[in-house]
């Protein structure tokens, strides 16, 4: 821990033992809901949050409060609640020292309306489905999936919170391309990081069985005539998801697919040969051939901006880099630039 990070961490034991700790943890949740980018504070929510967690030990529960209005439960076992602690303290999807899709969520509440029926594939603790369903109201749906059963009761507590704004429907299952099977999720207690590939930065020893949907059947089963917008994070498997939903793609596309993309230095660059690139390349989702699969289908990517609005026009292209680089799309059907031009800017 750096120099900075133990007088964080000793300050935050400090706030969380005295007697105005209640006032402190007020304080932080009012800024970390203000300046969510801010490194400083978010180390603070991370340190205070851990010393409430030790200080309340199995009774620790709290609710975040979403701008949407949704709610999501963060609490239970130690290290689901230091995990979800974060949605508390800022109210937004993730850490802003690993990843930032700040313009993910901000493209949600700009483009999800009234009566939208929004898949969630890859819910994890549920932040995108509990953000998004006040937007929905009581005559559209929320459709989340999530392969890792020690997320399920998790998820199932904050539809509870929920209850209000309309459905959550929570589904304990994989999606991928052909249903009926059980296969094995990978690492499991690497929250929002166990897979059903086996990538080698997974713990690969710890696995377990899970069940198999591909979207056609659920939809079919359940006689969904319609889906808007779909979010997919799936670590890995997202091109399995698509192909296991060709009928749908064909007779009720989504009209918006968002995904996070990895992309890798160029073949034959001499960054491509560094330990971390060569860990993801063989089992990373190949972002060009998730691209070329859906632009088959009909659908134009577009860049996700921080603002939260969408660029067309947007291309793929190897990072220049040394490292990974992640990237937040969209793929549209056409007909969005004509129904809803507000969303996209050409800057």
């Amino acid at each position: 821990m750096s120099v900075k990070g133990q007088a964080v961490d000793f300050l935050s034991g400090i706030a969380a033992a005295a007697p105005w700790r209640s006032a402190c943890e007020r304080a932080l949740v009012s800024l970390g809901h203000k300046y969510p980018s801010s490194r400083t504070i978010s180390s603070f929510c991370r340190h205070f949050g851990s010393k409430l967690i030790d200080c309340e030990g199995s009774g620790f529960a709290r609710v975040a409060t979403f701008e949407s209005g949704g709610k999501m439960f963060c609490g239970g076992e130690k290290k689901l609640a230091q995990l979800s602690l974060f949605y508390y303290f800022t109210g937004y999807d993730t850490d802003v020292h690993t990843e930032d899709e700040h313009g993910v969520v901000r493209l949600l509440g700009r483009l999800v309306r009234k009566d939208d029926i929004f898949f969630d594939l890859g819910a994890n603790f549920g932040f995108y489905s509990c953000y998004v369903l006040p937007l929905c109201g009581t005559s559209g749906a929320v459709h989340a999936f999530e392969a890792n059963p020690c997320l399920i009761p998790h998820l199932r507590r904050s539809v509870e919170l929920n209850a209000q704004f309309g459905a959550i429907h929570v589904n304990g299952l994989a999606v991928g391309k052909e249903s009926g099977k059980y296969l094995e999720l990978y690492d499991p207690d690497r929250i929002g990081g166990s897979s059903l590939y086996p990538h080698e930065w997974l713990n690969r020893d710890s696995k377990v069985l899970v069940p198999i949907v591909t979207i056609d059947e659920y939809v079919r089963t359940n006689g969904i005539k319609r889906i808007d917008v779909m979010k997919i994070d799936i670590e890995g498997a997202e091109l399995d998801a698509l192909q296991g939903m060709a009928e749908t793609l064909r007779i009720c596309p989504p009209k918006t697919i968002v995904c996070e993309l990895t992309l890798l230095p160029a073949e034959g660059s001499p960054h491509r040969n560094g330990p971390e690139i060569r860990r993801r390349a063989g089992s990373a989702a190949d972002p060009f051939q998730l691209a070329d699969f859906l632009k088959q289908k009909g659908y134009e990517l577009c860049q996700i901006t921080g603002d939260g609005r969408l660029r067309a026009g947007y291309s793929l292209e190897p990072t220049d880099g040394s490292a990974l680089k992640l990237v937040n799309v969209a793929f549209i059907q056409p007909e969005l630039k004509r129904l809803r031009p507000e969303l996209f800017t050409s800057q």
